[in-house]
């Protein structure tokens, strides 16, 4: 492992357990066990380090979605199944705490969600390139987003049952018939 992703999962581990108000270049360098110096030849800033752990969370997410994508039957809506089947997988890194804290910190400064512009254009291109209806495959990727920030906020009106209600009901507006069920979570290995 590089010393640089060495760093984005001491990072990670930071946010993990104490948010990332606690998140330092200082208490980064004494997880990652270098010094501040080395993480400042990879990371200028703060800043820099949190866009380095959105994308790296977006790239495991992409892959996540990918691996769902090629074991999926072809046909209309794949992208929009593997985005659903991503959704629920449990792997996802929409599921890490970390990710729900780094949400907060982009909210505050919107400038670090840049390294997800060009994810998310190409995960709504593929998407409505494959759907013959591309405004239900939007609708549905959309409900996917909601049902992450439900997760997100720990909303108590999602509790399992209405969470595989709404993946069945999502799964049937794309038009599937035999939904692959999300039993073991796809490991997807990422640089």
């Amino acid at each position: 492992m590089s010393t640089r992703e060495q760093i984005i999962d001491a990072a990670l581990s930071v946010v993990r357990a104490q948010g990332v108000a606690a998140l330092t270049l200082d208490e980064a360098a004494r997880i990652a066990g270098i010094s501040k110096g080395g993480v400042l030849y990879h990371f200028k800033s703060k800043e820099a380090l949190i866009q380095g752990m959105v994308a790296r969370l977006a790239g495991q997410c992409e892959s996540l979605q990918q691996a769902h994508y090629d074991r999926l039957s072809p046909g209309p809506n794949r992208w929009a199944r593997a985005l659903v089947a991503t959704s629920f997988d449990p792997a996802a890194p929409t599921m890490d705490p970390a990710g729900c804290a780094l949400l907060a910190a982009i909210a505050t400064n919107p400038s670090l969600l840049e390294p997800l512009e060009g994810t998310i254009d190409t995960a709504f291109r593929r998407l409505t390139a494959d759907s013959v209806d591309p405004s239900m495959a939007l609708l549905v990727a959309l409900a996917m987003d909601g049902l992450w920030l439900h997760r997100l906020v720990g909303s108590p009106v999602m509790d399992e049952t209405r969470r595989h209600a709404i993946r069945e009901k999502a799964l049937a507006l794309l038009g599937d018939n035999a939904p692959a069920e999300v039993t073991d979570p796809i490991i997807v290995q990422t640089a």
